[in-house]
This record gives structure tokens, C-alpha cells and sequence, in this order.
């Protein structure tokens, strides 16, 4: 690739350990990385014309955003779950047998561009047939910490041939330029003791990242408790897949000591306050916070929260703990960006989350033209409680223009949209075959 600036930014939010923020400065890339920020013109003079040119006038730079726990392909379910209970057992599972690998790649490219066009980099996604969603994944141009769902018992794929899948998964794609491939145990509830340490085993011995659920359901409480005589979050603990290289998902479910013993424990432990909110569920976002832990956000699911709006899912995490405490001290709009741009890209290993020399190109301009980000006075606060995805105009991930002018690059985003929604009404349509008690739950009748 040849030199790429983003040019005259109205502001330049760096994320850099001080809070630097910029006024009316440019940022050049070559390949991947920041070569420089400072004015247009000495760049140039320093560095020669640029290949490429991102109009930054009237924007706001920032780095681009962590989901770090999603399941993009979910959103091919949208709207079957908002207004059910007991989602995962009732509606998801049954949806997902009828699933096939073709059918999961259309859905994660509508949830993949999703995703992108609101001011995404990396997601953390943790779903079947993960060759197909990584596929997806690359194609949208977005980076990827990614592994196949396994799980022994209860879900809608199960046994030897998943656990075969995702190891091979991890083989597969071991190396790629966009994809960190990880292991997956879906939850300590569908994961039998024998699996559960032999994955932890292996990602230690090969430096994998682990991503799973945890304490997520009162189902999964009870039924981890009634046959191993522990809570998740003990139970895990005892068979020692805790730590830094660990991604739990949730920790809903939980008692005030085991909340520290999982901010002690180093792992990132992953809130989706949109879904816990839709639900009803309890949240300690800010109480592992507070501990010291390692918090960061996530999405969930696009159909059950019911977008995938990254600034939404900020603004409600602060909104869901400011309620729960009765306090307007609950963070600052800082720590919420900082927490899903360069605490979340060091927890993952990778030299990004801030805007400087040296730093990955994963870059957002936000259009700061919208009446609801003006006046322009507080980009901190403009940005968590007022901005959504609509405002995002480009992306630029791995040094790599994806997003331009709030249209993506290389994708067909019509195609995309009708490919997907037409595999989600032949999939629907199948599960209600299967299990006709689906319609019943979901109320599809209303819908279709």
C-alpha cells in the first residue's frame, strides 16, 4: 500500500495515555501504520504527496472500536426474540439447528457491515460454523478474534465433530492477516469437566485466547451448581481457566466475592448492557471496574439487543450503572472510549486503540455535521451520549479505507441485505417446520 492521509481533521481524539486531543491536524499511514500526525504540509514536505487523501474537514478522528463479544450471524434473527423470555433455550437453539454453513455467511455479512458501519475494527464473535463467518468477516474487511462454538450437550450442534471443527478452525486460520483465531467452550453448563480443562490445557500450551459465557442464564446457575456443587464462576475457577488469555462473556450471575475474584483473576470480562437491559437481566460492569478488573464491551447479539450500534451500546452501559448506583459518578464519557478503544486492543495484544506513530491504522471519522453533535464542545461527552452509527462516515482498518462517505467500499450493500433477508425467511421458515412450537413462542405469524 502506498501513503494515506486523513486530511485537515476537525478533531484528532488520540486515545493516548495523556488525552490528546488535536485540532485541525492530519494523520499519515503507509501499509498499516501511523507514520505521523501533524500538519498537512510539513507531512507532505516530510514524507512526499500522498496516494490517497481522506477529507477530514468537518470530522472527528478517533480509534475505531473493540466489540468484544458478538454473534454477528445472529443478526439474521432480528426481530424473533425482543419480546420473549428465555431466549437462548426457547428461540435461539431452535433457530440455529435448521442453520447451515451458507446460511451463516450471509447473515454475518449483513451483521459484519453492521458492525464496520458503526465504527467497528475488531469483533470478538463466538458462534458455528466460524470458517464461514470468518469468510464473511475478511470480506467486510474488519478485524476478527474469532472462534467455533463448542459445546457436549443441550445445544443445536454438539459432540466430537465441533470439537474437531474448532481445532481445525484454529489451524486454519492461525496466521491470517485480519483473523486471531481462539478456542470457544460455549458455556460450563454444555461443556462437560473433560473438555472444559482439556481446552484450557490446550490454550495455554498454545497461547490461544479463550472467549466463553459465563453466569450468563439462572439455568445455566443451576445447573452447573446441582452437578458439580459450585457456582460458574467458582466452578471455572477450580479447573483453572481464568487469566489473562480468558474472555468471559457476562458474569451476570454472581455473588460479591466471586466479582473479585474475577477482577483479580486478569481475565476481561466482556458487559452487553443492551441484551442484559432488553431482558432484565443484572449487570456489574462498573463494580469490576471498580475491583480493577479488565471490563470491556460487547454487542451480544444484533437480535437481541436489537442493533448493533456501538454508541448506543456505551451511553447504556454508563446509563444501566448510573441507575443501578443512583449516581452521576458512574465513569466518564473518557473512561467509556478508552475502554473500547486502547485498554481493549492491549488486552488483545495488538499495538492499536490510539491514534500515534507507530499504532495499527484502525481509524473512524465521525461526521460531526448532525444537529445532535453540535455544538461541538465536549468531544468526549458528543460522542458516547449523542452520537450513533449514522454519524460514522469512514473506516479505515489495517490502513485500508473500508467505510467512505457512510457507504462500504467493496461490498454490494443491497445484495447483501436481500441475500441475507431472503436466507432468513428460507431459514425461518424450515425451523418452524421442525419445531412448530416456534411459532407459538415468537408470534411469527405477526411478522411474515
Amino acid at each position: 500500500m502506498g501513503l494515506l492521509v486523513v486530511r485537515d481533521a476537525e478533531a484528532v481524539l488520540t486515545m493516548d495515555s495523556a488525552g490528546t486531543v488535536l485540532r485541525r491536524q492530519s494523520i499519515l499511514i503507509q501499509d498499516n501504520r501511523i507514520v505521523a500526525v501533524g500538519d498537512y504540509g510539513s507531512l507532505v514536505s516530510g514524507f512526499g504527496s500522498p496516494d490517497e487523501v481522506v477529507d477530514g474537514r468537518g470530522k472527528l478522528v478517533l480509534p475505531g472500536f473493540y466489540d468484544m463479544h458478538t454473534h454477528v450471524a445472529m443478526a439474521g434473527f432480528r426481530g424473533l426474540a425482543s419480546d420473549v423470555g428465555d431466549v437462548i433455550y426457547r428461540v435461539f437453539w431452535p433457530l440455529e439447528r435448521s442453520l447451515d454453513g451458507d446460511t451463516v455467511y450471509r447473515f454475518a455479512l449483513l451483521g459484519g457491515l453492521e458492525a464496520v458501519k458503526s465504527g467497528v475494527v475488531l469483533v470478538a464473535d463466538h458462534y458455528f460454523f466460524m470458517d464461514h463467518v470468518a469468510r464473511a468477516l475478511s470480506e467486510v474487511g474488519v478485524r476478527g478474534l474469532l472462534g467455533h462454538t463448542y459445546m457436549d450437550r443441550d445445544g443445536p450442534f454438539t459432540g466430537e465433530r465441533e470439537l474437531r471443527a474448532g481445532l481445525e478452525f484454529v489451524d486454519r486460520w492461525s496466521g491470517h492477516e485480519l483473523v486471531v483465531p481462539v478456542l470457544a467452550p460455549h458455556a460450563p453448563d454444555t461443556v462437560t469437566r473433560e473438555n472444559l480443562r482439556y481446552l484450557g490445557e490446550l490454550a495455554r500450551e498454545r497461547n490461544l485466547f479463550l472467549h466463553m459465557h459465563l453466569a450468563q442464564t439462572l439455568r445455566e446457575f443451576r445447573v452447573v451448581r446441582e452437578e458439580t456443587g459450585y457456582t460458574p464462576v467458582r466452578y471455572v475457577e477450580r479447573l483453572g481457566l481464568l487469566g489473562r488469555r480468558t474472555i468471559v462473556a457476562h458474569a451476570n450471575y454472581v455473588d460479591e466475592n466471586e466479582k473479585a475474584l474475577l477482577a483479580h483473576s486478569g481475565s476481561l470480562v466482556v458487559q452487553c448492557p443492551s441484551t442484559y437491559m432488553l431482558s432484565g437481566t443484572p449487570f456489574h460492569a462498573y463494580d469490576y471496574w471498580q475491583l480493577g478488573g479488565n471490563v470491556a464491551v460487547g454487542t451480544d447479539a444484533p437480535c437481541y439487543n436489537d442493533n448493533s450500534d456501538f454508541f448506543e451500546e456505551m451511553r447504556l452501559l454508563v446509563y444501566g450503572q448510573r441507575v443501578k448506583f443512583e449516581r452521576s459518578s458512574v465513569w466518564r464519557a473518557y473512561d467509556l472510549l478508552e475502554m473500547v478503544t486502547r485498554q481493549s486492543a492491549r488486552f488483545v495484544g495488538l499495538d492499536g486503540g490510539y491514534i500515534g506513530r507507530g499504532a495499527l491504522a484502525d481509524l473512524v471519522l465521525v461526521d460531526l455535521s448532525s444537529v445532535r453533535l453540535r455544538p461541538f464542545l465536549n468531544p468526549y461527552a458528543n460522542l458516547v451520549y449523542a452520537a450513533s452509527s449514522g454519524d460514522v462516515d469512514t473506516v479505515i482498518v489495517n490502513g485500508r479505507v473500508v467505510v467512505r462517505g457512510k457507504r462500504h467500499l467493496f461490498l454490494d450493500e443491497e445484495r447483501v441485505v436481500n441475500q441475507a433477508e431472503a436466507a432468513s425467511r428460507i431459514l425461518l421458515r424450515r425451523a418452524l417446520d421442525e419445531d412448530p412450537e416456534l411459532e407459538r413462542i415468537i408470534g411469527v405469524d405477526k411478522v411474515i
